[in-house]
């Protein structure tokens, strides 16, 4: 495998769509959505994607305002799933954050996710609260906080 790291394009939203859709069904971000995030980079917006011979296998959003990072999306395909390819993309969110001065980050995840959720702790996210019907009726999301300036 090897492995390429750029900027979302709109190019690139065919495949990313496809991959929104296998992955998180009715809860998939819409091409609209991913075309508002895009045209707000890299102002306050940074979207990177994973390549794999010119295929998209993975993509993480990022938000920053002032101090504060928030992870829009993160997604690596279910065939790349639990090889590193999450850490990877969550390690070049965390350096991009810094270096914009972020203090600290922000995430939303399901909290039936515990693969997601365990990958998180280990980067040193605590759990903040819980966000009732956040991915529809019945279907709650934790937010998770990490501390970048002690990391």
């Amino acid at each position: 495998m090897s492995l390429i790291f750029r900027d979302m394009l709109n190019e690139d939203l065919d495949q990313i769509i496809k991959i929104e859709l296998d992955l998180f069904d009715k809860t998939a971000w819409s091409k609209d959505l991913f075309l508002d995030e895009l045209a707000r980079m890299p102002d306050t917006r940074w979207y990177q994607v994973m390549l794999d011979q010119d295929q998209v296998i993975g993509y993480i959003g990022l938000a920053v305002n002032a101090e504060v990072a928030d992870i829009q999306t993160i997604a690596v395909i279910e065939a790349a799933q639990q090889k590193g390819l999450g850490s990877r993309l969550l390690e070049l969110a965390i350096k991009e954050a810094k270096n914009r001065g972020a203090q600290e980050m922000f995430l939303e995840v399901a909290t039936q996710n515990e693969a997601a959720i365990n990958l998180y702790r280990k980067f040193g996210f605590t759990q903040v609260s819980i966000r009732p019907n956040y991915y529809g009726t019945g279907k709650n999301a934790f937010t998770m906080k990490l501390d970048l300036v002690s990391r």
